[in-house]
Formats: C-alpha cells, sequence, structure tokens
C-alpha cells in the first residue's frame, strides 16, 4: 500500500511542475511584457479642415514628423490584404506570436549565421514601435511578451490599425494616411492595387527604399508582393498586369496650403489635432485668387497689401479668410492677418448710428439734417469735399456718407450710448474712453477690423440680431448666442438707403443685368488715405473688403469708393445669389406709417402743415418734433409776418414753415434752394424798437482765463445771451463756425482755444450781435 502511495504522489509532482512553470511565465509575460496606456503620445499633425472635410492646411507634429490623427476610418480593403500577405500571412490566426515563423526563422538564422529573419508578426511590430529599441535577444523578447498582452487586450482591427497608422513610410513621414496623401495626392480608399502594394513594402525598409531612394528597389518588392498576391488567388491575371503596367511613385507631393493665416491662428489656439472649419474651398481659394491679381493691378499706385472676409449673411459662418494677397510675399509683410488687424474705421460705423438714432426717434430716413460749418467746442468736422449742403435729407447724408450731419447726429445721441453699443455688438478694439474718442468716433477715431466690421455688418443684415462670427463648425444643438440691439424696421430702412449708393464704374448700371443683385454697401477711408474699406451685405452674403499698406503710410488718391469697393463688387458678383431671396424682406411687424412734415421729415408740433406719409419702425421711440418748423402769422397773401402790434384778425392767418439758422440760408441760396420767410409788416410799431439781443457773458474785449480741472484738462466756458422775447430762439457763430442753437434760455458750453475770438449770434427773426474777446488757458 505505502508503495502504492508513494508512486501516486510522484505522478502529482509532474503537473504540479508544468503549472508552476505556467504561472512564472504568465507572471513573466506579465512583468516583462507589461504595457501602458497611451501605447504612442498623442503628437500627431495638426489638421485644418474646410466645410466638407478637405484639408486646408497641416502641421508637423511637434517632432517636425507628417504623421495624421485617427480619422475613424477603417483600413481600405486593399491595404489590409497586401499588408497581411506581406508582414504576416498567419495575422488572424495566431495569438501574437507565430511560432511557425519562429521556428523558420531560428533553423534560417542557425543555417546562414547570421540574422536573416526575425519572425516578428504585425502585433510584434506594433510593440517595437511603441518604444523603438536595440535588436537584441532580450528586446525581442520582450516585444513578445507584449505581444501577448496586446493581443489579449485589442481585436485584430485595432491592432492592424495601430501598426498602419505610426508605421515609417520614409523621412518624416509616419502612417499610411500621411503617405497615402504624401505619394500619391489622394485618400487610402482610393488607392490602386499597385499603390496599396506600394505602401505594403514601405515600413520594411523606409530609410534606404523609398520613393525618394532606391527607385527601383522600391518596383521589385512591389512587383514581387504583386505577383504573390496573385499567386495567392486575391488578385486576377488582369488586375496583376494593370498593376505591373504602373509606374512606381517617385518623389513627394506637397499637402494643401489654402486659408494659410486662419489655418495658423486656429492651430495655435484650439485644442485637438482636428479643426473642423467653416470655410467653402472653393470661394477660398476664388477669392484669394481675385484678391491676389488685385492687388497687383494696384502696385503702381504704391498698394502693396489687401485683405478680404467672406460671411454668410444667415449662420455668421465665414467661408472665405483671405489676410493676405500673397503668404509668401515676405518683402512686403505678406504673413500679417490682414482680417484681424486694426486699423481706423474711416466711415464705416455711420450706417449703424443713423440705425440708432432712428431707434431712438431722432430721424427717419426724410428727416433733415444740416450741412453747415459747426464747431463743438473747439471739434470741427468737415465733409470729404470740403462743401456744404446747409441742409440734407438723411438718407441722402448717409448715401453721400457726408461727415458733418453724421457728427451732428452723433452729438444728439450721444458719444457714450454710441461707444457702448459699438463695444456690445462686437468690436473689441476700443480701448479708451469714450470722451477720448469723442465725437470724431464715427469719422475714424476708432480701430476696427475686417472680422469686427463684419460682425457689425451682419448684424445689420439679421434685422438687427448680433452675434460673433463661426469659422469653427459646431454642432448642432449648440445656439448662437444673439442680442437684439436694434430693431428690425431700422435696420431695414437702413439697408434700403444704401442700397442707393453709386456703384464704382461699370457696376454703376447693375440695374440693367438681369444677373445682378441688389447690395446695401458702404465705404470707408481712414485719415490721411492710409486705410481703403468697403463692406456689403446681402441677404445671402456679407463682404468685407480691406486695400492698403500693410506697413502703414499715406497714399494718394485712395479712397475706399475708388480703390476697395471695385473689388467688393468683384468678390460679391462671383459668390452668386438666390434669385428667390436677392434682398431682405421687410418686417411688416415692425414697420408703421407716419405723417411727417414735407419740408423736414420731422413730426409737427401742431396741425395744419403739409404731411406726407413715411415709415418707421414700430419699435423705435416716437420721431421727435421737428426743431425747424414754426408757427408764423402772417398775411393771407403771406407777404408779411405780423404779430400782435400790427395784425388785423380779417387778414391774418397761421402757417407752420421751416426756419432755418441764417447761415443754413446762404448755402440754401448758393444752392438753388430758397426757404423764403416773410418780413414782419414794416408798419408794425414795434419794428423801430432797440436791438432785442444782448450779451451777458463775455461782454465786448473781455479778457478769460480758461483754468484746468483737477484731471488736468482744461474747462470748458459757458456763453450765455439774453432776448427781449420770451421763447426766442438764438443762433450762435464763434469763428464764423456754428455751434448751435438755443431756445428761451440762451446758454451753451463749449470749449476754447486761445486767443482772439469772433462771436455772433442771430435770432430766429434776423436780428444779430456781435462781440470779440480773447481767451487764455492757464499753465500746468
Amino acid at each position: 500500500m505505502k508503495l502504492v502511495l508513494s508512486r501516486l504522489q510522484s505522478l502529482w509532482k509532474v503537473p504540479l511542475v508544468l503549472i508552476a512553470l505556467l504561472a512564472l511565465g504568465v507572471l513573466g509575460v506579465a512583468v516583462v511584457g507589461r504595457v501602458e496606456e497611451p501605447l504612442f503620445p498623442p503628437d500627431y499633425s495638426t489638421v485644418v479642415l474646410d466645410e466638407d472635410g478637405g484639408y486646408l492646411r497641416i502641421f508637423l507634429n511637434h517632432q517636425e514628423q507628417w504623421i495624421l490623427p485617427d480619422s475613424g476610418r477603417p483600413v481600405p480593403e486593399k491595404l489590409r490584404l497586401a499588408v497581411i500577405h506581406y508582414e504576416d500571412k498567419r495575422f488572424e490566426r495566431h495569438w501574437g506570436i507565430d511560432p511557425l515563423a519562429l521556428v523558420r526563422a531560428m533553423y534560417q538564422n542557425i543555417r546562414h549565421r547570421s540574422t536573416i529573419s526575425g519572425a516578428s508578426t504585425i502585433t510584434m511590430q506594433v510593440a517595437r514601435l511603441m518604444k523603438p529599441k536595440e535588436r537584441t535577444v532580450k528586446n525581442k523578447l520582450i516585444e513578445m511578451a507584449q505581444a501577448l498582452v496586446l493581443e489579449r487586450r485589442y481585436s485584430k482591427d485595432t491592432i492592424l490599425q495601430l501598426y498602419l497608422r505610426h508605421a515609417p513610410y520614409g523621412g518624416n513621414i509616419i502612417g499610411y494616411h500621411t503617405a497615402s496623401l504624401r505619394y500619391f495626392g489622394k485618400e487610402p480608399e482610393r488607392l490602386s492595387w499597385a499603390e496599396a502594394a506600394t505602401l505594403a513594402v514601405l515600413p520594411n525598409d523606409p530609410a534606404r527604399v523609398n520613393p525618394n531612394r532606391n527607385v527601383q528597389r522600391l518596383q521589385d518588392k512591389r512587383d514581387g508582393l504583386l505577383r504573390s498576391l496573385h499567386e495567392a488567388g486575391v488578385i486576377d491575371q488582369t488586375t496583376l498586369d494593370l498593376a505591373l503596367a504602373e509606374p512606381i511613385v517617385q518623389g513627394q507631393q506637397s499637402f494643401p496650403f489654402v486659408a494659410p493665416h486662419l489655418a495658423e491662428r486656429l492651430a495655435g489656439s484650439v485644442e485637438g489635432p482636428i479643426i473642423r472649419t467653416t470655410i467653402n474651398a472653393r470661394i477660398q481659394t476664388q477669392t484669394e485668387n481675385l484678391l491676389k491679381l488685385y492687388v497687383a493691378s494696384l502696385n503702381a499706385q504704391g498698394i502693396v497689401n489687401g485683405a478680404v472676409l467672406v460671411t454668410e449673411t444667415r449662420t455668421g459662418e465665414v467661408k472665405a479668410y483671405v489676410a493676405s494677397h500673397d503668404y509668401f510675399d515676405d518683402a512686403n509683410l505678406g504673413k500679417i492677418d490682414g482680417v484681424s488687424m486694426r486699423r481706423s474705421s474711416g466711415s464705416t460705423l455711420k450706417p449703424l448710428l443713423y440705425a440708432l438714432a432712428m431707434d431712438e426717434g431722432l430721424i427717419i430716413p426724410q428727416s433733415v439734417l444740416l450741412d453747415i460749418p459747426t464747431s463743438y467746442g473747439g471739434y470741427t468736422p468737415y465733409n470729404a469735399n470740403q462743401g456744404f449742403s446747409g441742409i440734407v435729407r438723411a438718407g441722402d447724408a448717409l448715401i453721400r456718407s457726408l461727415n458733418v450731419p453724421a457728427v451732428q447726429l452723433l452729438n444728439e445721441f450721444g458719444v457714450e450710448p454710441f461707444f457702448y453699443f459699438l463695444e456690445g455688438a462686437g468690436l473689441e478694439g476700443l480701448k479708451r474712453r469714450p470722451e477720448e474718442y469723442g465725437l470724431s468716433l464715427v469719422l475714424g477715431a476708432a480701430e476696427t477690423s475686417l472680422w469686427e466690421l463684419s460682425t457689425l455688418y451682419r448684424g445689420l443684415g439679421s434685422y438687427g440680431r448680433f452675434s460673433a462670427l463661426r469659422v469653427l463648425q459646431e454642432p448642432a444643438e449648440i445656439a448662437v448666442a444673439e442680442e437684439q440691439l436694434i430693431s428690425a424696421g431700422s435696420c431695414y430702412l437702413v439697408l434700403d438707403v444704401i442700397k442707393e449708393v453709386r456703384r464704382p464704374g461699370l457696376e454703376a448700371h447693375w440695374r440693367e443685368f438681369h444677373s445682378s443683385s441688389p447690395l446695401a454697401w458702404k465705404t470707408g477711408t481712414s485719415f490721411g488715405n492710409r486705410d481703403a474699406w468697403a463692406i456689403g451685405v446681402s441677404p445671402q452674403w456679407t463682404v468685407a473688403v480691406w486695400v492698403g499698406n500693410f506697413a502703414g503710410g499715406s497714399i494718394k488718391g485712395m479712397t475706399g469708393v475708388d480703390t476697395a469697393a471695385p473689388l467688393l463688387f468683384q468678390v460679391f458678383n462671383r459668390l452668386g445669389a438666390d434669385p428667390y431671396s436677392s434682398w431682405f424682406s421687410a418686417p411688416e411687424d415692425d414697420l408703421c406709417a407716419i405723417n411727417v412734415s414735407d419740408q423736414t421729415g420731422y413730426r409737427l408740433r401742431e396741425e395744419g402743415g403739409k404731411v406726407v406719409s413715411a415709415t418707421q419702425s414700430c419699435s423705435a421711440k416716437p420721431l421727435k418734433a421737428s426743431p425747424y418748423e414754426r408757427t408764423l402769422f402772417v398775411t393771407r397773401d403771406r407777404r408779411y409776418q405780423v404779430c400782435s402790434l400790427c395784425w388785423d384778425r380779417q387778414d391774418l392767418k397761421t402757417v407752420q414753415q421751416a426756419v432755418y439758422p441764417p447761415e443754413v440760408q446762404q448755402y440754401l441760396h448758393g444752392s438753388g434752394t430758397v426757404s423764403v420767410i416773410p418780413p414782419h409788416n414794416p408798419n408794425c410799431p414795434g419794428v423801430g424798437q432797440a436791438d432785442p439781443v444782448s450779451f451777458v457773458y463775455p461782454q465786448s474785449g473781455s479778457r478769460i482765463f480758461i483754468p484746468r480741472d483737477t484731471d488736468g484738462q482744461y474747462q470748458k466756458v459757458t456763453l450765455e445771451a439774453a432776448h427781449a422775447s420770451k421763447g426766442s430762439t438764438l443762433f450762435w457763430y464763434l469763428d464764423h463756425l456754428y455751434l448751435g442753437l438755443t431756445h428761451d434760455v440762451h446758454q451753451i458750453l463749449i470749449s476754447l482755444d486761445a486767443g482772439w475770438h469772433r462771436l455772433t449770434v442771430v435770432d430766429d427773426v434776423g436780428n444779430s450781435k456781435s462781440l470779440s474777446f480773447y481767451s487764455e488757458k492757464t499753465p500746468q
């Protein structure tokens, strides 16, 4: 019995030893074959894509390699079959190590007394690519252990993907996707059998055999694989013949280089290796070509730079971002981003001010504005042509881009509210306080960019709903934040006005061509002719153009209308328009009919005057009463004005008539427009009374000393006059420049320069008084 038990115990020792050895083996694999996540460092090329997934630009990774990130697409079938057949025929059957390949390799290496075959499976090659190391027996054993772990952790498809995405393909080209684009200029799914076979053999010895070196050797290896695929029944004879006839690829193809400034900006600010944009490659390339040719045509005038931004009005998506005429023109600073560069805004902000003024009830397009020399505390704006019209309708003033009426309007609306509107609507370059910009804010004191101007004009085209432009594709569920800053009605009225701005050259006859579309547009020229702007908006497109020199400097004769506008229409006309929505639909729920004076375009204070029908935004404040219409007592034949001292009740009527300052009358007579005010009855006993106008401060010959405030700024001076008649109106002039008017209480606050000044006041009947005084500024 003892003998039987002893033999049974010895028999148990054998499996126990095997189990112990197996356990040690598993433990060894676990220790030696430890695989840490991620398998490969996430150092991929940044890829910038257009709206359809096409390439705009691809950047090198941190190691100066081309290696595309995972696109999520499966390995194309041709490439999969070619690689497995060439590298690891039993790949889909083994568990990371191919025992038959190991035995064959050992036999060949012993027989030839050198390394003939390594017996590496695709899985083992993934282990080696994870952490490249010297080829030794020890490292081979580590790779084998890691291969076992990889096979347990990942599917065969994933392992093949890992290998092909990180395999070397010659030079700094890593991965099959990169190699397919770099060598063949096509996506891997479009590879022919010859091209797939080329990629399959390349990682075997990429340093010495690639499309740039030993091309004949590469062809021999490719053709050998193709014949082997035919022998294995993977491809037929016809496919083999066609594949062998294909010439071997040589050299490399360049990656696309579209919208380079934008791509650079996004690559430096957006996380992740794949950046999907809203850029339309066709529009981008078309606009790039137009800008390059156009700027070249301006070189003789000393103009060497330009930029264009094209945005879809409805969505706010940027479709073309052309930041310079030529990225590689270093001599003319071509790498500067002209879309985000801020320059003086010129007159481009005027339409926004007019729309805001309409919302405030200050004007409608038919309202009259003064266009005469006017001083605002020492600031005196002039029109570009140095001329004045006396009075001008608001719509016409905007079409003609007159400076004086715009400044008058801003003075009435307020610099501060206009400043904060611009800031809230997207103008981010306002770095000073509102008072530091002053009334010149609407004439170019603010610096802006094509990006910001497109945001503002696109807001007008969106019926007053302002939001940021978008150049990155966002998930559909992410709503774009919009803010209603101007009423839909006022936006529509302004757009309808600037649609009538005369286009340059042959474009002036655009209505005669069926293919032409309306465009609400505006130009701007900065002080000293340094910048030329042109911005247009339609229901489909918002196009913004800047022309000038990145280096700055005045350019003689350059203006927005002559220099930037032609390019605006070149770009716009090639974009194409929807014939069913070529112009904005009137927002009927926000447009109301009102009656206004036919003379001044304002609401009349009293009934009885001649009115016409006009349109105002229903959301706007009530239109202000006319500052010019006055009720006059006249004889029935309207020959004389009369008063209580001289009227005859039987020969008396009341009329409402526009009464403008004398300075305005001067321009009206000069332009052929006459606003005749009947003279007062010469037989009136009050005609001979003393002059009703007198000065309170200053007095004739006065010497005024102007002190500084606590902030160091010179104080303003209050001028004061008196009138014998209650409710009178006085018109003020300083050094022949119109200051404004006062009613009943005659005080006006102004800033004074040092020196002698001539002050004049004129009442609404024509009585006037003048004096001279001297002002002196106290030193610091």
